[in-house]
């Protein structure tokens, strides 16, 4: 089964009932915009996202705990904010390290 259908029976699964869509691969939001507006069968009305991805800062020996910021496409989304909020030191975004070992993905994936 490969990851997509694993994801999509979860979610089914879960009572999403909405069809995946295919697109290019692509680098940003406004790249995705603009690569969902050749697809057909999207529903009328949907929401654009963007997901962070950010590490605190703290000691080498503490296991990595990353910050995952999922957010409505056009929203601000600052570091130190959501880190004062969070009660986290110096949340900078993750490096490529961390998304390849953690998360099975590349920026801009």
């Amino acid at each position: 089964m490969s990851d997509i259908t694993a994801l999509v029976s979860k979610l089914s699964g879960l009572g999403f009932s909405d069809a995946p869509v295919e697109h290019a691969p692509v680098e940003n939001v406004e790249q995705w915009a603009e690569a969902l507006s050749t697809v057909s069968g999207l529903p009328s009305e949907y929401t654009l996202t963007k997901t962070l991805i950010f590490k605190p800062k703290q000691p080498k020996s503490e296991a990595m705990a990353p910050v995952v910021v999922i957010a409505k496409h056009d929203s601000a989304t600052n570091a130190k904010a959501i880190g004062n909020e969070l009660k986290l030191k110096e949340l900078r975004f993750a490096n490529d390290d961390v998304l390849t070992d953690m998360f099975q993905t590349a920026k801009g994936s």
